[in-house]
């Protein structure tokens, strides 16, 4: 009988500590619907906030600030000034909201987030506006990579902060919007002075009032009346004179517009300004 109790005891009393472990792992794990306390900061893109019992290290998603705390390594330019902007908009904010692309942690098992501040600017973006950090796009973490470089884009041309001297700040004047559309690719062949776009989906694009451009020369093609069969492509040529015909391609109106001895990314905008499509040039 005595034995029978205290099996029953037990039988009871795993349910509670299951509970209080389930209890201790939700009050502890990061979410994104939640504000929680700054603890401490580390420098421009890395800080330290309270989650349950523990401390969490946030890496800032998309943003790499200048060095100040590398190891063997001298303090970068804008590196105390990126830290400081950081430390002080924490500061005042005192609680921040995180957001998460497909990643939730690095290799140094630091969470990767978006900081939204208590006034609802994110910290993220105030930073790249300031010329205080480049974007750092690491795969799979993509999710607002066009834009983030966009915001960069804005602060090369401002010469704002790390970008004060920069002899290849770009002149382009850019809406900071990206669409929700899908399924455009962009690809330029700079010495042909070639554009190919291609529509990856099922369904025809009516691309009245889009814009192609070309980012370092800041240069436009508008379009005109013109719809993109499904699984289509259109080409649209700025070439002098092409040494072989191309067949069925918009003229730019202009030519020469890539540049072949530096890099000029090309970008496409729909009717409302919303960037749906960019391609790198590496």
């Amino acid at each position: 009988m005595k034995r029978n109790i205290i099996i029953f005891l037990m039988l009871i009393g795993l349910p509670l500590a299951g509970c209080s472990a389930i209890a201790d792992l939700s009050s502890n794990a990061v979410q994104s619907n939640q504000w929680y306390s700054v603890y401490d900061f580390v420098d421009g893109d890395t800080f330290k906030i309270k989650t349950g019992d523990d401390i969490t290290t946030i890496r800032l998603l998309y943003v790499d600030t200048p060095e100040t705390k590398k190891p063997n390594s001298p303090v970068e330019p804008f590196g105390p000034e990126a830290s400081a902007y950081t430390e002080q908009l924490l500061n005042e904010s005192k609680k921040v909201r995180l957001t998460f692309d497909k990643e939730l942690t690095d290799k140094y098992e630091r969470t990767l987030a978006i900081v939204e501040l208590k006034d609802g600017r994110i910290l993220n973006e105030l930073l790249l506006e300031q010329g205080l950090a480049k974007v750092l796009i690491v795969e799979p973490n993509v999710k607002m990579e066009n834009v983030y470089k966009q915001i960069e884009q804005q602060a090369k041309q401002n010469k704002q902060g790390i970008w004060r001297n920069a002899s290849d700040s770009d002149n382009t004047d850019i809406p900071v919007k990206k669409a929700a559309r899908s399924g455009i690719v962009i690809e330029v062949d700079k010495r042909a002075e070639l554009v190919t776009i291609t529509n990856t989906t099922n369904e025809s694009i009516t691309m009245d009032g889009w814009k192609l451009v070309s980012v370092r020369g800041n240069q436009t093609y508008p379009f005109g009346p013109y719809e993109l069969a499904p699984k289509q492509k259109v080409l649209i040529s700025s070439a002098e004179e092409s040494e072989a015909p191309v067949t069925n391609a918009l003229e730019w109106g202009a030519s020469n517009i890539w540049n072949n001895s530096e890099s000029d990314p090309a970008e496409l905008y729909n009717a409302n300004n919303e960037l749906v499509a960019v391609w790198e040039d590496e």
